[in-house]
């Protein structure tokens, strides 16, 4: 509840203030999707899958991305582009530690779009103003190699907060072929603030 407040109200609105437009996510999709877009990636070897009652393989989402690249064409409309923001809890099979868990919460930012490029700089920037009007200090790598297939040429960029050591990445995105994005780890994002006094 914490963590959706801290999106909604505040420093939230700096992506309505945007254009962006909230969209609901699913927590339960279809495995394929992940498959086709996130292949190849250890995301997809941490799936939690499992057959639906008709056989079909479907998946707790292990992030989101994905599902906004799969649902372009239908979220465009008519559109040339469209920006939208989420809250999704997001599911992961990995070894529990410090800023790193098998469900967390993910606030990312999508825009479809025709122009990555553009859509990548102009999703940066937001990311950088969230992140201002929170008052934290962080690094940014903006030529960061993401571990995502989806994302072009590898590379995207990532934010760090630095107080968090191992687990310091807060921020991670960069260009697709439908647009650009990126996602926020709110528990990482909390962790940073309580640990530079900001809460």
């Amino acid at each position: 509840m914490r963590k959706y407040a801290l999106w909604r109200t505040g420093s939230g609105a700096i992506f309505i203030d945007a254009g962006a437009q909230e969209a609901i996510v699913p927590a339960l999709w279809s495995q394929d999707t992940f498959i086709q877009k996130a292949g190849g990636s250890e995301i997809v070897d941490q799936m939690w899958a499992f057959p639906d009652k008709k056989g079909r393989p479907c998946c707790l989402i292990p992030e989101a991305t994905a599902l906004f690249q799969e649902k372009c064409d239908e979220l465009l409309g008519r559109r040339e582009e469209r920006m939208l923001f989420y809250v999704a809890r997001c599911y992961r099979y990995e070894r529990p530690q410090a800023g790193r868990y098998r469900e967390f919460t993910q606030l990312g930012f999508e825009y479809l779009s025709s122009s990555p490029e553009r859509a990548a700089r102009r999703s940066q920037a937001i990311a950088i103003g969230f992140f201002d009007s929170l008052g934290l200090n962080y690094e940014v790598d903006g030529a960061a190699r993401r571990g995502l297939s989806y994302y072009l040429n590898g590379q995207g960029f990532e934010m760090r907060c630095t107080e968090l050591g191992a687990q310091q990445q807060v921020v991670g995105g960069g260009a697709y072929r439908e647009g650009a994005g990126f996602g926020i780890g709110a528990e990482r994002l909390l962790l940073a603030m309580t640990a530079q006094g900001l809460i």
